[in-house]
């Protein structure tokens, strides 16, 4: 890979930094765009003929950095990630679903991974619309020993991995909600709980897509000891319900893994066990709330990012909306007060 960066080298981002609001930047020139990744060393070549105008969007979050990277000219692009990071690269939507990388074509869905310091050397169409990911390699590498994975971060391919027999499309309506300036969910990222959902769900959906090894089926009496496992540490922490990457890395087994185990022992999975834990706690805050405390603020504590389906699954739960809940709360408040 020919690694000549630009001139210019912007800050590195802490691997401690928690960051948490978006950053937009919109570029007009190939080479303000390619000095626009903070802490990346990149060249970018133009390869069609216009005017460039391009548009950036970023989000760190403690160890992870997200960067929307969209562009209207077709170009060639090499360079290096900031160093000590796994980087990962993703197409959100392109006009062509095709692109290039160090001589091999590579059709959507796909992921690309590489150290920081091996990024392959790609050409991508004009339009195309990609995330990059830079996540701290000894995080990443915590977090695979920790639920016991295979996959071993000293073989990754220099060039590209290709998934197959896997779907990136939840990961993708993620980055698409998060990383978008008139999402409303940006004034919400003040708050931890939603940080570090939002890089936790990341963090295991590029292990699902990444490590699609076979796992070895466990016996059914095996599957109800980590379901146990996983609702003692859930219920021990009801005042702080864990997202699904804490509980798989306390109980030391894949979101693939505990998923299959809760489906056949509870017929539920996970996400809707933990869910529900935060629905409770939301309802109690909410009977509780003091002073200024909205719904909207209450929902973000609890690590709930998208209002509407909040408010939808609160009602489904308690057969009122959290704004009825709040009212109530107040009403009854003033009347004992």
């Amino acid at each position: 890979m020919h690694n000549q960066p630009s001139a210019t080298t912007a800050s590195v981002p802490s691997p401690d930094s928690p960051g948490g609001m978006l950053e937009h930047r919109q570029t007009l020139d190939i080479e303000e765009h390619a000095l626009g990744m903070p802490g990346w060393q990149l060249r970018y070549d133009q390869l069609t003929a216009g005017r460039f105008s391009g548009e950036l969007i970023e989000l760190r979050l403690g160890g992870m950095q997200l960067i929307r990277d969209r562009s209207n000219q077709a170009m060639a692009k090499n360079g290096a990630g900031w160093s000590g990071s796994i980087c990962f690269s993703m197409p959100l939507h392109s006009a062509d679903t095709h692109f290039h990388c160090t001589g091999h074509s590579i059709i959507e869905p796909s992921l690309l991974v590489a150290r920081a310091d091996h990024l392959p050397e790609v050409q991508v169409p004009a339009g195309l619309d990609l995330v990059n990911i830079a996540i701290d390699e000894s995080r990443l590498q915590e977090t695979l020993e920790r639920q016991n994975r295979q996959f071993d971060l000293s073989q990754l391919p220099k060039c590209y991995s290709v998934l197959a027999g896997t779907s990136p499309q939840e990961l993708i309506r993620l980055f698409s909600s998060v990383l978008d300036k008139h999402s409303e969910g940006d004034a919400l990222l003040g708050h931890a709980a939603i940080r570090d959902g939002i890089r936790d769900a990341v963090l295991l959906h590029l292990l699902d897509l990444i490590d699609v090894g076979e796992e070895h089926p466990l016996a059914p009496s095996a599957r109800k000891r980590m379901v146990d496992r996983a609702r003692e540490y859930a219920m021990a922490n009801r005042d702080q319900p864990p997202t699904v990457l804490e509980l798989c890395n306390q109980i030391g087994a894949s979101r693939r893994k505990l998923q299959y185990c809760f489906q056949e022992a509870l017929g539920t999975n996970p996400v809707a066990y933990l869910r529900a834990l935060r629905l409770n706690a939301a309802h109690r805050q909410l009977r509780s709330a003091v002073g200024a405390e909205s719904v909207q603020s209450v929902a973000a504590s609890w690590g709930f990012w998208h209002l509407s389906r909040f408010a939808s699954d609160y009602r489904q739960m308690f057969g009122q909306l959290p704004s009825d809940t709040l009212r109530n709360a107040r009403r009854d408040s003033a009347d004992f007060g």
